[in-house]
């Protein structure tokens, strides 16, 4: 039942008398549509949030990672450095900071190889001169028994020679 003024006399008024099963079902059907209408709303609105958090975020943290991954398997390659993009975002600047590490970290690698390979060479150097002087040292420990006047004159100082030289190696 619906009541309602008609007019602006106190007797104008309208009466309107309905059944409540067939509006009862309509309203339902329209809120019915309306939830439906709804949920596709969300739907839609999650995929389209989704699939931007996805290309926005999740997929380049995931190449950073794989980049760093890969990069953990041998360090010393330069074709392992991550190609940053030209994002101006933070995503972008961790991929410029990662390239930058990584290059750091290739560049001590490779000097340490060359120190190491350095150290290496001077090692051997160092020892087959040593088995060189040793022998030459005990060939002068024989020149103290001969008894000829100027090689016992020369002999102390050549042997002192050796031994500095042994000791510097």
């Amino acid at each position: 039942r619906i009541l309602g003024d008609n007019g602006p006399g106190p007797d104008d008024f309208i009466e309107i008398v309905l059944p409540e099963a067939p509006l009862r079902a309509v309203m339902v059907r329209h809120g019915l549509n309306i939830l439906g209408l709804s949920i596709i709303i969300s739907l839609i609105t999650a995929a389209l949030v989704y699939l931007a958090l996805s290309r926005l975020l999740v997929q380049p943290m995931m190449r950073i990672t794989r980049s760093m991954v890969h990069f953990s398997q041998n360090p010393e390659d330069p074709s392992r450095i991550i190609a940053p993009s030209d994002r101006s975002d933070e995503i972008g600047t961790a991929e410029r900071e990662l390239a930058e590490m990584q290059k750091q970290l290739a560049q001590l690698l490779l000097q340490k190889n060359r120190l190491a390979q350095l150290g290496l060479a001077v090692s051997k150097i160092n020892h087959d001169l040593r088995n060189m002087l040793a022998n030459v040292q005990l060939l002068s420990d024989n020149l103290t028994s001969v008894q000829d006047p100027r090689v016992q004159r020369f002999a102390p100082k050549l042997i002192a020679s050796l031994d500095r030289a042994i000791a510097f190696c």
